[in-house]
């Protein structure tokens, strides 16, 4: 009876293959950011596909298309932040250019906006104001900057909803289709309050606007896991 042996180099392989998943396995247990370090550093870090692009099959970072960001906000929120539309667009925008999103200038659609006494009724008229291939309409339900449970304490919180349209033109005019829809709920920091003598009112609303336009960029761009640690 023979018996048959294992190559040394198979046996090798098979030993530090079962430690690198060992490995993970224990991280995993850790904690998230672990296991994802874990995951990263042995299978490498994966681009994973946007809300917008699992939901239209269009990737916006190839330049081809063009996207117009639009921002309402009641006028509840007007009262504490009185720029937070225009702030936004602008943050929106600048992330989207920067990963290749092809947009319409916000410097224009702001004017346009004030031009009309700061509403639209329907993203149709934008359609026909602006060439673009997708608009997309970001209103800001909610919004603060401090905690509610202590006026000392900064703590942002915002909520809404983000619809994507899609402009075509039927019989010689631009019309609108909606392509996208999700809501949002951001708090900034992630991990808790911060005391507000640590910083302006000002520079805690622009870090916190920055982390927002973020989060709602992102939707239409790939990105890999690290980026959401």
């Amino acid at each position: 009876m023979t018996c048959s042996v294992v190559p040394k180099w198979i046996s090798v392989r098979w030993r530090v293959c079962s430690a690198l998943l060992a490995a993970l396995a224990l991280f995993s247990s850790a904690g998230c950011s672990l296991g994802v370090m874990a995951g990263r550093a042995i299978f490498g870090d994966s681009k994973q596909l946007s809300e917008f692009r699992k939901s239209t099959g269009v990737d916006l970072t190839k330049g081809e298309k063009k996207l117009l960001v639009v921002v309402r906000t009641p006028q509840t929120i007007e009262g504490e932040s009185p720029s937070l539309d225009l702030d936004l667009i602008d943050a929106v925008s600048r992330r989207l250019k920067k990963h290749g999103v092809q947009i319409v200038n916000p410097d224009d659609v702001a004017k346009w906006i004030d031009k009309n006494g700061g509403r639209f009724d329907h993203p149709g008229e934008l359609a026909r104001e602006f060439d673009t291939d997708f608009i997309a309409v970001v209103d800001v339900d909610t919004f603060s900057l401090k905690d509610p449970g202590s006026p000392n304490l900064y703590h942002g919180s915002a909520a809404g909803l983000m619809q994507v349209f899609q402009v075509q033109e039927i019989a010689g005019t631009k019309e609108t289709q909606q392509v996208f829809t999700g809501n949002f709920h951001n708090q900034y920091p992630p991990h808790g309050p911060v005391p507000c003598d640590s910083l302006s009112p000002k520079m805690f609303e622009k870090r916190f606007i920055d982390n927002l336009s973020d989060r709602l960029g992102s939707r239409f761009y790939d990105y890999r896991m690290g980026d959401e640690m």
